[in-house]
């Protein structure tokens, strides 16, 4: 328990290290570089802290100038965050990974990554990162002579550093424009112009010597082609006195060495070309052989002249076997590598987008498919108890009904001994009036007996179903037979003591209209009658009023009130 204590708390520490790191790596990288030196990778027990460690290392020494000449620490990074599904961390792994390749002046490999990093950095809206990002693309561009890329992307650049107001950045995207506005020629020199003057006022503010002396060389070379001598070596003599190491500053040398021809100063020009000859940088050897040849040319010395001349077809010729290299090729390869790169990153990541998803939805449809069971599953027991309960029912009415079937029957004998004994001759009158008035008692209660059994009865909750399906969905599977019909009519007469079959043979009621009065006399709502009846609101009262003026009673008179008084 102690050792797994004393490594828990490690741990820990470590990673409070990395996110004190990580903190300062903007404000004070020196700091953050140090406190990273102080942290072994083999200390660190996860593949998380160690991508981190890694990736905070190679940007540590980025931002401190260290120029790095391995990549194995940021590719363990890379490794790590391609597949941990981290886009902002993918992001600037792949961006320092290019930045590694810069140091290591592999090009094609260093734009590969930055192309690689764009994109995924758009994706977490870092703008400054994709400032930084573009603006070294647009450097190996630049180098590289892909003049229209390069101004594209320095556009960009300028763009994103006019909204982080980032003064830095936005003069040296300007200056980069105005330099691709200089190489294309005559025509374009008031944009370059324009461009390097607010890139140099800009960065003239900052204390930024570095950028200065660019923009300074930028404006000599520009104004020594606009043939304004004077304009051209101030800022040449402004280009060298800004440049830390002097005596290694070839490129310095040979432009203020242009400045003086320019001038007419030539004693000056040839110390300062000769000066500029130093290196190894074919395109700086050309040119200052061609200014020394044309100054040798002028002084009269003509073998000299020819001579230079001759120097300068030779490193020409250099040149033009470099620039055939297959360092272009291999950027324009870069190209079409980073975009597979990107789209397998796409896919790698839409994959395991797609597998989490199909993993939730798996989760959901078997949750949802149990829960529908478990549902299912109650919804049956509630409707086996509903059946058995309706059965039980059923049943009840079922008995009840034979039971008023029954009593509705013994009603009848007792009302026919009732009926033969007021038609004997044996009984005086007053015993008579005794029988008439038990007789009409015992008619009143087998009617009663035969509207509660038809209450009861079958037929009824038939009746009761077709309502309710009609009123639901406008139709109905169930169907009232004919057989159905006739025992309806038979109980309502009997419910009537007769009176309907008496009314339906004065009348000459058609069966349609026989079914309309037992319906009314039943006590169904008129508008439940279209529904039994398979009759239209209208036709209905219209048979109705039609039936009543027949009879010669009022219209809204009630076939109740008229079995009574008949």
């Amino acid at each position: 328990m102690l050792f797994l204590l004393v490594a828990c708390n490690g741990q820990q520490n470590h990673n409070r290290q990395l996110v004190l790191a990580d903190s300062l790596m903007q404000s004070r990288p020196d700091s953050a570089l140090n406190i990273l030196r102080g942290i072994s990778m083999g200390e660190l027990a996860t593949q998380v802290d160690s991508a981190y460690y890694a990736l905070l290392l190679t940007q540590a020494r980025d931002k401190n100038y260290i120029v790095q000449t391995d990549d194995s620490l940021i590719c363990y990074a890379v490794a790590y965050y391609d597949g941990a599904n981290d886009v902002r961390m993918q992001a600037k792994a792949h961006y320092y990974w290019g930045c590694v390749y810069r140091d290591m002046n592999q090009q094609a490999e260093a734009i590969r990554e930055f192309l690689i990093a764009a994109p995924l950095t758009k994706k977490t809206k870092e703008k400054r990162q994709l400032g930084l990002i573009y603006n070294n693309i647009g450097y190996i561009y630049t180098i590289q002579e892909f003049n229209e890329k390069a101004d594209s992307i320095y556009r960009l650049v300028e763009s994103i550093a006019e909204e982080l107001k980032d003064t830095i950045l936005w003069a040296e995207a300007l200056s980069k424009q105005g330099s691709i506005a200089l190489a294309k020629g005559e025509e374009y020199f008031p944009i370059a112009e324009q461009k390097l003057s607010d890139a140099f006022a800009a960065v003239d503010k900052t204390g930024n010597n570095g950028l200065k002396a660019n923009i300074s060389a930028s404006l000599s070379n520009l104004y020594s082609r606009m043939d304004e001598g004077e304009k051209a070596l101030y800022y040449a003599k402004l280009n060298l006195s800004l440049r830390r190491d002097t005596a290694r500053a070839y490129r310095a040398f040979l432009i203020l060495g242009d400045a003086y021809y320019k001038c007419g100063q030539y004693d000056s020009a040839i110390f300062y070309l000769n000066k500029g000859l130093v290196g190894k940088d074919y395109r700086r050897k050309v040119d200052a052989c061609m200014r020394l040849a044309d100054i040798a040319r002028i002084q009269g010395n003509v073998a000299l002249s020819l001579e230079l001349e001759r120097s300068s077809s030779a490193y020409k010729d250099s040149l033009y076997q470099l620039r055939r290299s297959v360092i272009a090729n291999k950027v324009i390869e870069a190209e079409t590598d980073a975009q597979t790169m990107l789209q397998k990153l796409y896919y790698k990541g839409r994959l395991n987008t797609y597998l989490y998803g199909f993993m939730l939805v798996t989760i959901m449809i078997v949750a949802i498919v149990l829960f529908l069971y478990r549902r299912y599953q109650r919804k049956n027991d509630l409707l086996q108890r509903d059946k058995q309960e309706l059965e039980k029912t059923n049943r009840d009415l079922s008995l009840h009904y034979a039971s008023l079937q029954a009593d509705i029957a013994q009603k009848d004998l007792e009302i026919e001994d009732l009926k033969q004994e007021l038609v004997s001759h044996q009984i005086d009158e007053e015993q008579r009036k005794k029988i008439q008035i038990e007789l009409d008692e015992m008619i009143l209660k087998r009617s009663a007996l035969t509207k509660e059994a038809f209450l009861h009865s079958p037929l009824y909750e038939k009746m009761q179903v077709i309502i309710k399906d009609c009123q639901d969905r406008d139709e109905s599977d169930e169907e009232i037979s004919d057989r159905e019909w006739q025992e309806f009519v038979v109980g309502m007469d009997m419910q009537w003591n007769n009176g309907i079959t008496d009314f339906c043979a004065k009348y000459q009621l058609s069966k349609e209209e026989l079914h309309l009065v037992c319906l009314s006399l039943a006590g169904f709502p008129f508008s439940h009658l279209e529904y039994l009846l398979h009759l239209s609101r209208r036709t209905l009262y219209r048979k109705k009023n039609a039936l009543l003026k027949r009879i010669g009673v009022e219209q809204n008179c009630e076939f109740e009130e008229i079995l009574q008084r008949k």
